[in-house]
């Protein structure tokens, strides 16, 4: 699998709503600095897959599919391509 861009891939994956919701509450999830701190990258993982509370994104938006959580894995586990 070729290696997972974070402005290419991940950044589409969230929506401008949550963007701005969450930089509200200090989680960067626009900025490619902020993400690819290995500890905040676990965070928001953790939190779109449900094993965290509050769960990302929040009711009643649908959670992600199984695809794009795999997709930010992939990225975690490549080293956080820009």
């Amino acid at each position: 699998m070729a290696a997972v861009s974070f402005a290419k891939q991940i950044l589409p994956l969230f929506n401008p709503t949550d963007i701005q919701h969450m930089q509200k509450l200090g989680v960067m999830l626009a900025e490619y600095s902020y993400m690819s701190q290995p500890e905040n990258a676990e965070n928001v993982l953790n939190r779109l897959n449900g094993t965290v509370k509050p769960i990302m994104p929040p009711p009643p938006a649908d959670p992600w599919p199984a695809a794009s959580i795999a997709l930010f894995q992939a990225w975690i586990a490549g080293g956080y391509q820009p």
